[in-house]
């Protein structure tokens, strides 16, 4: 498998900063596609054999996240290690991101975006539709109805049950997307995946003035075929040469998330 040189000095040692820098990583490439929403949103990782979670400080920009910046709390939204700044995090993020982490062990790394496109599918009463092949290639996406802000613990409950014991993808209704995996190249090649396929049916969409009818529907063995082929491209982990390929892209253009 192709790997990523993350060696500098730090004061994390093993799995801690390599999940640190591929996290800052993320959130730099999201910046980098203009997925990013001023100081919102988030992007999490557990740190293995733990119940800590990283996430970014409220207040800090995508494109300003390093290694050391990421603050880690506790499952219950504790803050176990500050990192570099005194802001703290968002309560949403807890809400929405611990909630995840905690019915679902499987999961290392969540990512939430409100990024248009996104935002317009998760109103549509339809959803997602299959109709381009990046649409095809997502699997068991759920949803999650809209109850205003995320500030009420108790909507943890129900986001976890909305995502379900498989999914990866959870469309966030009125509100965004959020999307899982088993490691942050997963969860970050869902998001591009879902993202894209958001675009394309917002533009889709326009061109046949909302008319479903117009709309070509691939047959659900083609759908499945989609879903089959794909897999055999990522037999070394699902969005690894993908994630290291625009990995490459933020190394090159400012190493400082690696700090």
């Amino acid at each position: 498998m192709e790997s990523i040189d993350i060696t500098t000095n730090s004061k994390y040692s093993g799995v801690e900063y390599e999940i640190r820098v591929k996290l800052a990583a993320a959130y730099r490439i999201c910046a980098y596609l203009k997925w990013d929403e001023v100081i919102y949103n988030h992007l999490t990782a557990r740190i293995p054999g733990t119940e800590h979670i990283l996430l970014n400080p409220f207040g800090m920009r995508f494109d300003e996240i390093t290694a050391s910046s990421l603050v880690k709390i506790d499952m219950d939204g504790n803050i176990i290690d500050k990192g570099c700044t005194d802001w703290g995090i968002n309560k949403t993020a807890h809400v929405i991101h611990t909630a995840i982490h905690k019915a679902r062990p499987d999961i290392l790394s969540t990512m939430h975006t409100h990024e248009v496109n996104g935002v317009a599918v998760a109103c549509m009463k339809e959803g997602l539709i299959p109709i381009s092949q990046n649409s095809m290639l997502i699997n068991n996406i759920t949803y999650h109805d809209y109850e205003s802000i995320s500030v009420d613990i108790s909507e943890q409950e129900r986001i976890a049950k909305d995502l379900g014991p498989t999914s990866l993808n959870l469309v966030l209704r009125n509100h965004g997307l959020l999307t899982c995996g088993r490691t942050i190249e997963e969860a970050f090649y869902n998001l591009y995946v879902l993202t894209k396929a958001c675009e394309i049916q917002v533009q889709v969409m326009s061109m046949v003035g909302g008319d479903l009818s117009k709309l070509n529907l691939p047959p659900k063995a083609i759908q499945d075929s989609v879903q089959h082929i794909a897999a055999n491209f990522n037999k070394e982990g699902f969005g690894v040469k993908e994630f290291n390929a625009l990995y490459r892209i933020v190394e090159k253009l400012d190493r400082s998330f690696k700090l």
